[in-house]
Protein backbone atom coordinates (compact mmCIF):
# COMPACT_ATOMS: atom_id res chain seq x y z
CA UNK A 1 0.00 0.00 0.00
CA UNK A 2 1.66 3.30 -1.19
CA UNK A 3 2.00 6.28 1.36
CA UNK A 4 -0.47 8.83 -1.10
CA UNK A 5 -3.32 6.50 -0.50
CA UNK A 6 -2.94 7.42 3.34
CA UNK A 7 -3.53 10.10 5.57
CA UNK A 8 -0.53 12.63 5.97
CA UNK A 9 1.86 11.03 8.20
CA UNK A 10 1.57 14.62 10.19
CA UNK A 11 -2.16 14.57 10.25
CA UNK A 12 -2.56 15.34 14.19
CA UNK A 13 -5.82 12.65 14.65
CA UNK A 14 -3.77 10.50 13.05
CA UNK A 15 -0.61 10.81 15.24
CA UNK A 16 -3.27 11.16 18.56
CA UNK A 17 -4.92 7.58 17.44
CA UNK A 18 -1.52 5.63 16.76
CA UNK A 19 -0.20 7.00 20.17
CA UNK A 20 -3.78 6.43 21.69
CA UNK A 21 -3.13 2.47 20.18
CA UNK A 22 0.56 2.44 21.13
CA UNK A 23 -0.85 3.59 25.28
CA UNK A 24 -3.56 0.34 24.76
CA UNK A 25 -1.22 -2.07 23.99
CA UNK A 26 2.10 -1.30 26.40
CA UNK A 27 -0.20 -1.00 29.31
CA UNK A 28 2.17 2.38 29.98
CA UNK A 29 -0.64 4.81 30.50
CA UNK A 30 -2.12 8.03 29.12
CA UNK A 31 -0.12 9.54 30.67
CA UNK A 32 2.75 9.03 28.45
CA UNK A 33 0.81 10.78 25.62
CA UNK A 34 2.40 14.24 25.07
CA UNK A 35 -0.64 15.72 23.58
CA UNK A 36 -2.82 18.73 24.91
CA UNK A 37 -6.37 16.77 25.17
CA UNK A 38 -4.72 14.40 26.76
CA UNK A 39 -2.60 15.85 29.36
CA UNK A 40 -5.91 18.45 29.63
CA UNK A 41 -7.87 15.11 30.69
CA UNK A 42 -5.67 13.75 32.90
CA UNK A 43 -5.35 17.21 34.71
CA UNK A 44 -9.28 17.23 35.17
CA UNK A 45 -9.27 13.75 36.40
CA UNK A 46 -7.04 14.64 39.37
CA UNK A 47 -8.89 17.31 40.17
CA UNK A 48 -12.41 16.61 39.71
CA UNK A 49 -13.86 12.98 41.10
CA UNK A 50 -17.33 11.62 39.70
CA UNK A 51 -18.84 9.06 42.22
CA UNK A 52 -21.15 7.22 39.61
CA UNK A 53 -23.70 5.17 41.52
CA UNK A 54 -24.89 2.71 38.90
CA UNK A 55 -24.36 1.88 35.55
CA UNK A 56 -27.09 0.26 32.83
CA UNK A 57 -26.66 -2.84 31.84
CA UNK A 58 -27.29 -1.01 28.55
CA UNK A 59 -24.24 1.18 28.64
CA UNK A 60 -22.18 -1.84 30.01
CA UNK A 61 -22.59 -3.93 27.25
CA UNK A 62 -21.88 -0.70 24.87
CA UNK A 63 -18.54 -0.42 26.87
CA UNK A 64 -17.50 -3.83 27.06
CA UNK A 65 -17.80 -4.04 23.32
CA UNK A 66 -15.69 -0.95 22.45
CA UNK A 67 -13.05 -2.88 25.20
CA UNK A 68 -13.52 -5.85 23.11
CA UNK A 69 -13.24 -4.53 19.64
CA UNK A 70 -9.89 -2.44 20.65
CA UNK A 71 -8.29 -5.73 22.83
CA UNK A 72 -5.54 -6.90 20.29
CA UNK A 73 -5.61 -10.43 18.91
CA UNK A 74 -3.88 -13.11 18.64
CA UNK A 75 -4.81 -13.56 15.04
CA UNK A 76 -5.60 -10.87 12.43
CA UNK A 77 -6.45 -10.56 9.01
CA UNK A 78 -5.47 -7.90 6.80
CA UNK A 79 -7.28 -6.31 3.96
CA UNK A 80 -6.18 -4.21 1.56
CA UNK A 81 -8.07 -1.09 0.92
CA UNK A 82 -6.73 0.81 -2.37
CA UNK A 83 -7.96 4.15 -2.31
CA UNK A 84 -7.74 7.27 -0.41
CA UNK A 85 -10.79 7.50 0.36
CA UNK A 86 -10.98 3.98 2.27
CA UNK A 87 -7.96 4.87 3.85
CA UNK A 88 -9.18 7.97 5.56
CA UNK A 89 -12.30 5.98 6.81
CA UNK A 90 -10.16 3.54 8.30
CA UNK A 91 -8.08 5.93 10.26
CA UNK A 92 -11.12 7.82 11.02
CA UNK A 93 -12.68 4.79 12.33
CA UNK A 94 -9.93 4.17 14.45
CA UNK A 95 -9.44 7.50 16.29
CA UNK A 96 -13.34 7.45 16.83
CA UNK A 97 -13.21 3.74 18.55
CA UNK A 98 -9.94 4.25 20.69
CA UNK A 99 -10.72 7.74 21.64
CA UNK A 100 -14.33 6.33 22.84
CA UNK A 101 -12.19 3.41 24.54
CA UNK A 102 -9.94 6.46 26.49
CA UNK A 103 -12.82 8.29 27.65
CA UNK A 104 -14.48 4.63 28.86
CA UNK A 105 -11.14 4.07 30.20
CA UNK A 106 -11.05 7.36 31.76
CA UNK A 107 -13.98 7.72 33.30
CA UNK A 108 -14.43 3.76 34.48
CA UNK A 109 -11.45 2.22 34.96
CA UNK A 110 -11.08 3.27 38.64
CA UNK A 111 -13.90 2.52 39.65
CA UNK A 112 -14.16 -1.03 37.96
CA UNK A 113 -10.75 -2.38 37.21
CA UNK A 114 -8.73 -2.25 40.16
CA UNK A 115 -4.86 -2.94 39.60
CA UNK A 116 -3.41 -5.45 41.96
CA UNK A 117 -0.15 -3.94 43.36
CA UNK A 118 0.74 -6.33 45.81
CA UNK A 119 -0.17 -10.01 46.49
CA UNK A 120 1.41 -12.83 48.86
CA UNK A 121 1.66 -16.73 48.41
CA UNK A 122 2.43 -19.00 51.44
CA UNK A 123 5.11 -16.37 52.95
CA UNK A 124 4.46 -12.54 54.06
CA UNK A 125 5.16 -10.32 51.75
CA UNK A 126 6.02 -6.42 52.57
CA UNK A 127 5.99 -3.74 49.42
CA UNK A 128 6.39 -0.35 49.30
CA UNK A 129 3.67 2.02 47.65
CA UNK A 130 3.87 4.49 45.43
CA UNK A 131 3.70 7.24 48.16
CA UNK A 132 6.40 5.34 50.40
CA UNK A 133 3.68 3.62 52.88
CA UNK A 134 4.72 0.09 53.30
CA UNK A 135 2.60 -2.62 53.73
CA UNK A 136 3.15 -6.09 55.31
CA UNK A 137 0.64 -8.75 53.50
CA UNK A 138 -0.03 -11.97 55.23
CA UNK A 139 -0.03 -15.21 53.34
CA UNK A 140 -2.82 -15.83 51.00
CA UNK A 141 -3.83 -11.73 50.67
CA UNK A 142 -4.04 -9.05 48.08
CA UNK A 143 -4.17 -5.52 47.69
CA UNK A 144 -5.59 -3.88 44.95
CA UNK A 145 -5.18 -0.07 43.93
CA UNK A 146 -8.26 1.63 43.54
CA UNK A 147 -7.54 5.39 42.57
CA UNK A 148 -4.03 6.75 43.32
CA UNK A 149 -4.30 10.63 42.29
CA UNK A 150 -3.43 14.33 43.81
CA UNK A 151 -6.42 13.67 46.23
CA UNK A 152 -6.92 10.27 46.92
CA UNK A 153 -4.84 7.14 47.34
CA UNK A 154 -7.69 4.36 47.51
CA UNK A 155 -7.22 0.29 47.84
CA UNK A 156 -8.63 -2.67 48.30
CA UNK A 157 -7.49 -5.31 50.72
CA UNK A 158 -8.25 -9.03 50.82
CA UNK A 159 -6.76 -10.89 53.61
CA UNK A 160 -4.54 -9.07 56.41
CA UNK A 161 -1.84 -6.66 56.09
CA UNK A 162 -0.05 -4.45 58.46
CA UNK A 163 0.06 -0.67 57.16
CA UNK A 164 2.71 2.29 57.72
CA UNK A 165 1.14 4.30 56.28
CA UNK A 166 2.80 7.92 54.99
CA UNK A 167 0.83 11.18 56.11
CA UNK A 168 -0.45 12.97 53.57
CA UNK A 169 -3.11 15.54 54.62
CA UNK A 170 -4.04 16.62 51.18
CA UNK A 171 -4.23 12.92 49.86
CA UNK A 172 -6.45 10.76 52.52
CA UNK A 173 -5.51 7.32 52.60
CA UNK A 174 -8.28 4.50 52.51
CA UNK A 175 -8.57 0.48 52.31
CA UNK A 176 -11.82 -0.93 51.69
CA UNK A 177 -13.03 -4.69 51.95
CA UNK A 178 -16.71 -6.33 51.84
CA UNK A 179 -18.20 -4.15 54.22
CA UNK A 180 -16.60 -1.52 55.54
CA UNK A 181 -13.64 1.47 54.57
CA UNK A 182 -10.70 2.30 56.84
CA UNK A 183 -9.96 5.82 55.95
CA UNK A 184 -6.47 7.36 57.90
CA UNK A 185 -4.54 10.46 56.45
CA UNK A 186 -0.87 9.08 58.40
CA UNK A 187 -0.65 5.72 60.46
CA UNK A 188 -0.02 2.18 61.53
CA UNK A 189 -2.62 0.29 61.58
CA UNK A 190 -3.63 -3.85 60.89
CA UNK A 191 -6.97 -4.43 58.95
CA UNK A 192 -7.93 -8.07 58.71
CA UNK A 193 -10.96 -9.12 56.36
CA UNK A 194 -11.29 -12.58 56.68
CA UNK A 195 -13.90 -15.31 58.23
CA UNK A 196 -16.82 -12.99 56.93
CA UNK A 197 -15.55 -10.02 59.35
CA UNK A 198 -13.38 -6.79 59.10
CA UNK A 199 -11.17 -5.96 61.87
CA UNK A 200 -9.26 -2.34 62.48
CA UNK A 201 -6.21 -2.44 65.32
CA UNK A 202 -4.53 1.09 65.71
CA UNK A 203 -1.05 1.01 67.01
CA UNK A 204 -0.17 4.88 65.86
CA UNK A 205 -2.25 8.36 65.00
CA UNK A 206 -5.91 8.02 64.27
CA UNK A 207 -8.52 6.13 61.81
CA UNK A 208 -11.75 5.60 60.76
CA UNK A 209 -14.24 2.92 60.35
CA UNK A 210 -17.19 3.04 58.07
CA UNK A 211 -19.36 0.81 57.47
CA UNK A 212 -21.84 -0.14 54.31
CA UNK A 213 -24.52 1.92 56.61
CA UNK A 214 -23.04 4.97 56.91
CA UNK A 215 -22.12 4.16 60.26
CA UNK A 216 -18.70 4.95 61.70
CA UNK A 217 -16.17 5.10 64.60
CA UNK A 218 -13.22 6.22 65.44
CA UNK A 219 -10.35 4.42 67.15
CA UNK A 220 -7.43 6.18 68.97
CA UNK A 221 -3.76 3.85 69.28
CA UNK A 222 -4.47 0.43 71.07
CA UNK A 223 -7.59 0.20 70.62
CA UNK A 224 -9.92 -2.14 67.74
CA UNK A 225 -13.29 -2.08 66.00
CA UNK A 226 -14.63 -4.31 64.47
CA UNK A 227 -18.20 -5.03 61.46
CA UNK A 228 -19.22 -8.35 61.86
CA UNK A 229 -22.70 -9.22 60.21
CA UNK A 230 -23.28 -6.00 59.14
CA UNK A 231 -23.13 -4.31 62.61
CA UNK A 232 -20.23 -1.98 63.49
CA UNK A 233 -18.47 -2.16 66.87
CA UNK A 234 -17.45 0.49 69.00
CA UNK A 235 -14.07 1.09 69.88
CA UNK A 236 -12.76 -0.65 72.63
CA UNK A 237 -8.56 -1.54 74.34
CA UNK A 238 -6.83 -4.36 72.10
CA UNK A 239 -4.45 -6.32 73.08
CA UNK A 240 -1.37 -5.36 70.34
CA UNK A 241 0.12 -8.83 70.58
CA UNK A 242 -2.81 -10.89 69.36
CA UNK A 243 -3.31 -8.44 66.37
CA UNK A 244 0.47 -8.53 65.24
CA UNK A 245 1.27 -11.84 66.55
CA UNK A 246 1.08 -13.05 62.74
CA UNK A 247 4.02 -10.61 61.66
CA UNK A 248 6.35 -13.26 63.93
CA UNK A 249 4.38 -16.63 62.40
CA UNK A 250 2.34 -17.42 65.13
CA UNK A 251 -1.22 -17.04 66.76
CA UNK A 252 -1.18 -15.83 70.02
CA UNK A 253 -4.58 -16.68 71.91
CA UNK A 254 -6.23 -15.02 74.69
CA UNK A 255 -9.60 -16.63 75.31
CA UNK A 256 -9.85 -16.42 71.78
CA UNK A 257 -13.13 -18.68 70.37
CA UNK A 258 -11.97 -21.74 68.50
CA UNK A 259 -14.45 -20.77 64.99
CA UNK A 260 -11.97 -17.40 65.06
CA UNK A 261 -9.01 -19.49 65.38
CA UNK A 262 -9.80 -21.76 62.90
CA UNK A 263 -10.90 -19.07 60.28
CA UNK A 264 -7.29 -17.70 60.93
CA UNK A 265 -5.68 -20.98 60.16
CA UNK A 266 -7.75 -21.82 56.95
CA UNK A 267 -6.92 -17.83 56.25
CA UNK A 268 -3.14 -18.28 57.03
CA UNK A 269 -3.00 -21.33 54.92
CA UNK A 270 -5.29 -21.23 51.97
CA UNK A 271 -6.91 -24.32 53.75
CA UNK A 272 -10.25 -25.84 54.58
CA UNK A 273 -11.15 -26.86 57.68
CA UNK A 274 -14.43 -29.10 58.99
CA UNK A 275 -14.78 -28.67 63.14
CA UNK A 276 -18.12 -30.00 63.14
CA UNK A 277 -17.18 -32.78 65.44
CA UNK A 278 -16.67 -29.79 68.12
CA UNK A 279 -19.91 -29.09 70.24
CA UNK A 280 -18.69 -25.91 71.06
CA UNK A 281 -16.88 -23.56 68.78
CA UNK A 282 -17.59 -20.37 70.81
CA UNK A 283 -15.45 -21.98 73.24
CA UNK A 284 -12.67 -19.08 74.16
CA UNK A 285 -9.09 -21.23 74.26
CA UNK A 286 -5.60 -19.53 75.46
CA UNK A 287 -2.01 -20.50 73.96
CA UNK A 288 0.45 -19.69 71.22
CA UNK A 289 1.04 -21.49 67.91
CA UNK A 290 3.35 -21.51 65.33
CA UNK A 291 2.85 -20.93 62.03
CA UNK A 292 6.15 -22.70 60.49
CA UNK A 293 3.89 -25.44 59.02
CA UNK A 294 0.65 -26.26 58.31
CA UNK A 295 0.23 -29.78 59.70
CA UNK A 296 2.29 -29.06 63.23
CA UNK A 297 0.11 -25.84 63.59
CA UNK A 298 -2.79 -28.62 63.49
CA UNK A 299 -1.23 -30.78 65.77
CA UNK A 300 -0.77 -28.14 68.13
CA UNK A 301 -3.97 -26.74 68.12
CA UNK A 302 -5.40 -30.62 67.99
CA UNK A 303 -3.85 -30.88 71.50
CA UNK A 304 -5.28 -28.10 72.89
CA UNK A 305 -8.97 -29.27 71.96
CA UNK A 306 -8.31 -32.65 72.88
CA UNK A 307 -8.42 -34.57 69.88
CA UNK A 308 -6.66 -34.77 66.28
CA UNK A 309 -7.13 -33.35 62.50
CA UNK A 310 -7.22 -35.75 59.88
CA UNK A 311 -6.36 -34.68 56.10
CA UNK A 312 -9.37 -35.78 53.78
CA UNK A 313 -8.28 -34.17 50.80
CA UNK A 314 -5.55 -31.98 49.63
CA UNK A 315 -4.96 -28.65 52.44
CA UNK A 316 -8.60 -29.88 53.90
CA UNK A 317 -8.74 -31.38 57.13
CA UNK A 318 -11.69 -32.41 59.35
CA UNK A 319 -11.27 -32.51 63.25
CA UNK A 320 -11.67 -36.45 65.37
CA UNK A 321 -12.20 -35.74 69.08
CA UNK A 322 -10.35 -38.48 70.95
CA UNK A 323 -12.52 -38.73 74.12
Amino acid sequence: METKDLLPENDQDLLLAKQLDSALHSGEGFSSIQDPLIQSLLDYQNKEHIQIDSLTSESSEMWDKVFSETKPQKKARTISLPTRKSNTWVWATAATVLLAAFLGIFWFTNLNNPVLVAQSGTAIETVTLADGSQVSLRPNSSLYQIEFSNSKRTYELEGEAFFNVTKDTKRPFSVASDNGVVTVLGTQFNLSTWGNETKVFLEEGSVRLDDLHQNSVILKPGEKATISQNILSNASPADTEEFKDWLNNEIVLKSTPVSQVINEIEHHFKATIDISGIKNTSEPISGTIALDELSTTLNDLGIILGGTFREVNSNSFTFIPLN
